[in-house]
């Protein structure tokens, strides 16, 4: 492949009448597919008494209560939120404590549909024996067991919601995994539902996390953005919504909304991410950290990825020890195998605006991200405790340390060095001259956050997105180049120490942009990407890009 020699050979390339004919037709095109971004919620009102509230155009697909209409509805809702008193402290925190009785936009089906022809069905995706990818793990198939999942956890699911759930049609909204199927006992015996704080100010963010998280010593912990955030856009679109959970509490911390004044997320919060004697759980949990440390300088400690736990849990039980690695699994797989229900990831509500006040199937979405983490937490370790001999629990994400077998036996979690397509032939011609590479790791140390935080958007979006046809590596250059504002050169630095050669990183951008029809910015795109140079890849490996310009230049 030709690489980009350098900005004098892109400059000349682009004063070249071609180069420009065709660059302002990729704009044009761009700009016009770009407007397939989310877009804002419709009929979304805010009420000062009930909180969110829908047109009756709405209401067919996500309504909330109307206690004005139903006086037995109202009469339970205040019963419901007895156990808890508002005062003027938690004016401003939405408290939804029935959650359960609302019915979800959630469209038939859980996994979304591919506009192409799907030609894998279960994929591993590998990249360099240094970074993270994900695992779409495949046990031959285990059968989902038809009872519900055990949890050591005073709140449990629910066994006529657990079997009611499992008796829905397959694909529909009341087949999935949601924290409202969860209920404990109080004291006096009475039933209690899982309780969900939607706040809206650092004030009540702090009252909260006051109240209901501090001194608890395992929390899920979750976070959602903007899908087309970039690191410019601050912390209000990189870390529009945080979730936190315990047993009886979720809270939905939406800073994306709180007045810009001191410290956004409070003492108490900063206090509880910091501190490594409390546990927080969820999947690809470093990437949510790298953004709160970037974006609100929280320095997060005492982080569990669940995949690790998972993998020990799983592989160990089948006498697989040998195949426990820290690649990331999807938190919709471990929930499936672990909780028993399929967990809803449409991508109509992940993809939606984060930086708005939310709608109720966004509540419920984001809630069940943070809940399913931590009851998923609690499961793994019931059935890591099986184990004999029964290992140890991994270590701290922060850490960096290997999976741990039991007796202290360390794993050599580094898969086989493994080197992306486009990058073998690269090393291939340089053998002659230099020692055989036989992996393009990055340079050592700690790894560059602008790189952590690609990775994790690239593992969410394949998990949101099964069947992607755009591999780890793709989607980590399209998202370290789309979402961060990186230029082609100073990502080839960033992931290789000799630096990738300028063809690999455009050529896997653009794979990422083919594969998925993803959003552009269409300057950028034709100043960066577009050359002479590249103009026969485009027409070789990138037929789709290529005929829209085609098209448009007729």
């Amino acid at each position: 492949m030709t690489s980009l020699a350098g900005s004098e050979i892109v400059s000349n390339a682009l004063r070249s009448h071609k180069a420009l004919h065709a660059s302002s037709i990729l704009c044009s095109w761009v700009a016009r597919n770009s407007r397939m971004s989310a877009t804002l919620p419709k009929y979304q009102l805010w009420h000062p008494a009930r909180g969110i509230s829908f047109s009756p155009v709405a209401q067919s697909q996500v309504s909330a209560p109307d206690d004005t209409q139903n006086p037995n509805r109202a009469a339970a809702a205040n019963q419901g939120r007895s156990t808890t008193p508002r005062s003027d402290d938690l004016a401003d925190c939405l408290l939804y404590p029935k959650l359960e009785g609302l019915p979800s936009s959630t469209p038939k089906g859980n996994a979304p549909k591919s506009t192409r022809d799907v030609h894998k069905t279960a994929k591993t995706v590998v990249e360099d024996a240094d970074t993270t990818s994900v695992d779409q793990i495949d046990l031959s198939q285990p059968k989902i067991p038809e009872e519900p999942p055990v949890s050591p956890f005073p709140f449990k699911m629910s066994n006529d919601l657990f079997y009611a759930a499992k008796k829905a049609p397959a694909g529909s909204t009341d087949s999935f995994w949601s924290y409202t199927r969860y209920r404990g006992t109080s004291d006096d015996g009475t039933e209690q539902k899982v309780k969900v704080h939607y706040c809206r100010s650092t004030h009540t963010m702090e009252k909260v996390c006051q109240d209901f998280f501090k001194g608890e010593k395992v929390l899920g912990f979750d976070l959602e953005w903007a899908m087309d955030a970039t690191r410019s856009h601050g912390f209000r679109k990189n870390v529009s919504l945080i979730q936190l959970a315990s047993p009886s509490r979720i809270g939905l911390f939406h800073v994306a909304l709180f007045p810009d004044k001191g410290d956004i997320v409070g003492p108490t919060f900063r206090a509880i991410m910091e501190d490594s004697n409390v546990t927080k759980v969820g999947v690809a949990i470093k990437g949510d950290a790298t953004r709160l440390r970037n974006h609100l300088n929280v320095d997060s400690k005492g982080l569990l990825e669940l995949s690790h736990l998972y993998k020990l849990v799983t592989y160990s039980a089948a006498g697989r020890t040998s195949e426990i690695n820290k690649r990331l699994v999807p938190l919709a797989s471990q929930v499936e195998q672990y909780l028993h229900l399929p967990l809803y990831k449409g991508q109509d509500v992940r993809a939606s605006d984060w930086t708005k006040p939310l709608r109720m199937d966004q509540v419920i979405y984001s809630s069940s991200d943070a809940y399913a983490g931590l009851q998923l937490y609690a499961t793994l370790e019931h059935h890591r405790k099986q184990l004999d001999p029964c290992p140890p629990m991994p270590y701290h994400a922060e850490l960096n340390r290997p999976i741990r077998l039991a007796d202290d036996v360390l794993l050599a979690i580094d898969e086989d060095p493994i080197v992306d397509a486009a990058e073998e032939t690269e090393l291939e011609a340089a053998a002659a001259s230099k020692p055989k590479r036989t992996s393009s790791k990055a340079p050592t140390g700690s790894k560059d956050s602008r790189i952590e935080i690609a990775e994790d958007r690239a593992a969410r979006y394949r998990a949101a997105h099964p069947n992607a046809q755009a591999n780890f590596v793709q989607l980590r250059a399209y998202f370290m180049w789309h979402e961060q504002g990186l230029d082609p050169q100073s990502i080839a630095a960033l992931l290789r120490d000799p630096p990738l050669k300028l063809g690999t990183v455009v050529g896997h951008i653009f794979a990422a942009i083919e594969a998925e029809n993803m959003p552009v910015d269409a300057e950028r795109l034709g100043i960066e990407l577009l050359s002479a140079k590249l103009a026969e890849m485009l027409q070789t490996r990138f037929p789709y890009i290529a005929k829209l310009i085609s098209s448009q230049g007729s």
